[in-house]
């Protein structure tokens, strides 16, 4: 009897050793399971709100004086420039609308920029820059302080990029789906101390070099009397509909003949374009995909006419508020909307091969984070995504914002950069040997 088991044994030795490790280790892998279960479910997760969070006060070092990046020489310049500006867009905006898109092997519009780097964001007063500071840094390459448009931080004047350009016979277009006059597109158009003065920002965005503005703002243009928000009894819409041409529907941007007029600006919501308030004006408004379309057949209407080439901003103003208000819904929205601006703005470069297209932001806006559902539960697949600079509303960072540049002058954009390394990288872009004065006529 034993010899046959013994000779049953070494027959069978090798299934035998299989089912032994297989149940080996399916016993291992459900303690490992019963371990890491109860790992988690001990970890010592602290009750409280986003104010008790690990918290480290540094003084820091005293500020070194600023050296501007050294730039390459463009051998290739660019005829025209689209910066489009994300504002609050940081990498995990970018990462946090990927995943939520595609998932983690989904790849966007600016995943496919050639050129990339970060940008170092702080105001000439603080750490955490505002959206008046940093595009006022990429509108003239100066820091100032903080709520400052177009001056230094002694409050002195400061050329714009709209205004430098335009001696050289370029063309420029504004365009924001939040109100004209607020920060990041007023940085291109106006020099006030305070960017909450909206009165006189308007005033000086109707009186600038600029020949396409577009986005909200309707209230800002009307006095209190006539519903706006004006405080010094102004009716700037009776002047623009006097002197230039004033668009307040989408279905305007379709009037081919807009594109060799005069000035235009847009102003298609009371406010911010998609207000949540106020749903009965959207399929009045333009998505920005639409503001830049009309923006680029202008400009290439004005090249016709003897324009040396052409500049358009592009805000996408909303991402910024996404992260105020701590909400990701609104974030993917708008980071939509943002991402089919992007991709026209490739498309044309691409197919033009004479401009310069860069994507940046001004700040990261609510400390996003993208984290596993469970601490240490890194398998899982749902993902979390928070907000992290407070419970219901969020506040700027001093985190760095990505940057992606494609086309003639792309080459200066990569490596860490400051933000006014981002005007000056501009600048050495075009060709600006000789100022040939406007090209637009009064």
């Amino acid at each position: 009897m034993m010899d046959q088991i013994f000779s049953y044994l070494k027959k069978n030795i090798l299934i035998i050793g299989i089912v032994f490790s297989l149940g080996a280790f399916t016993g291992y892998k459900v303690l490992e399971s019963i371990g890491v279960a109860a790992l988690i479910a001990n970890i010592p997760i602290p009750e409280g709100s986003i104010a008790d969070k690990d918290v480290f006060i540094k003084n820091l070092p005293e500020g070194k004086i600023l050296e501007p990046k050294e730039l390459v020489s463009v051998d290739r310049k660019a005829k025209n420039i689209i910066l489009l500006i994300a504002d609050g867009m940081s990498i995990s905006q970018v990462s946090s609308y990927r995943l939520i898109k595609g998932g983690p092997n989904e790849r966007l519009a600016v995943d496919k920029f050639p050129i990339s780097g970060i940008v170092l964001t702080h105001s000439e007063d603080a750490v955490v820059t505002d959206s008046a500071s940093s595009a006022t840094a990429y509108s003239t390459g100066f820091k100032t302080n903080n709520g400052a448009l177009g001056l230094d931080k002694d409050l002195n004047v400061l050329e714009n990029l709209t205004e430098k350009i335009h001696t050289y016979g370029y063309v420029s277009s504004l365009i924001s789906t939040s109100e004209i006059t607020h920060a990041t597109p007023a940085a291109f158009a106006s020099h006030v101390d305070l960017r909450w003065k909206t009165d006189e920002i308007s005033k000086q965005m109707i009186d600038s070099d600029v020949m396409t503005i577009l986005g909200g703002g309707r209230h800002f243009f009307l006095p209190e009397d006539m519903g706006g928000k004006r405080d010094d009894g102004l009716n700037l819409y009776e002047q623009v509909e006097s002197t230039q041409t004033l668009l307040t529907h989408k279905d305007q941007l379709n009037d081919e003949s807009l594109t060799s007029s005069k000035k235009v600006i847009g102003l298609f919501a009371d406010e911010h374009i998609r207000d949540i308030e106020k749903p009965d004006n959207h399929p009045s408004e333009p998505s920005t995909k639409d503001m830049l379309d009309f923006a680029i057949k202008r400009s290439e209407s004005f090249m016709e006419g003897g324009c040396k080439g052409s500049f358009i901003m592009v805000e996408g103003s909303q991402v910024d508020w996404a992260g105020h208000s701590n909400n990701i819904d609104y974030l993917v929205r708008e980071m939509q909307d943002f991402e089919e601006a992007v991709q026209m703005a490739k498309s044309y470069a691409e197919q033009d091969n004479e401009t310069l297209v860069i994507v940046t932001a001004d700040h990261e806006t609510g400390g996003l984070l993208i984290e596993p559902l469970k601490p240490t539960q890194y398998t899982a697949p749902e993902v979390k995504f928070s907000f992290n600079t407070g419970i219901g509303y969020g506040s700027h960072t001093g985190v760095p914002v990505p940057i992606y540049a494609y086309g003639p002058g792309s080459e200066n954009f990569t490596g860490t950069m400051d933000n006014t390394d981002v005007y000056r990288a501009m600048l050495a872009a075009l060709d600006l040997n000789v100022e040939t004065g406007s090209c637009v006529g009064d």
